[in-house]
């Protein structure tokens, strides 16, 4: 049988940014060490342990979610220098 996919909640993402920001000093050249990713998963498993809808959040679905989530920043980030009298307010594009 196939593993259920992670599904991340905003609370859980959140968890998981403050999580990394806490361990910036173990990034080398920007990227996470795999031990880092490994506490990262045992970390969120053991603030929220995976249901019967919701797949575990292992060390590999924690850095997918990262570069999705780094990935939507930057783009969003891009975009705000670039388009002329666009404003982003964190929920709403105006």
């Amino acid at each position: 049988t196939r593993k259920k996919a992670a599904v991340w909640t905003t609370e859980e993402e959140g968890t998981l940014l403050d999580f990394l920001a806490s361990h910036l000093s173990q990034a080398s050249d920007g990227n996470f060490k795999k031990a880092t990713w490994n506490a990262a998963a045992a970390h969120m498993a053991h603030n929220y342990p995976p249901g019967l809808d919701n797949g575990n959040k292992t060390a590999e679905s924690c850095e997918q979610k990262f570069k999705v989530l780094k990935k939507s920043y930057y783009t969003v980030a891009n975009l705000k220098l670039v388009a002329s009298g666009f404003a982003y307010n964190g929920s709403m594009v105006q």
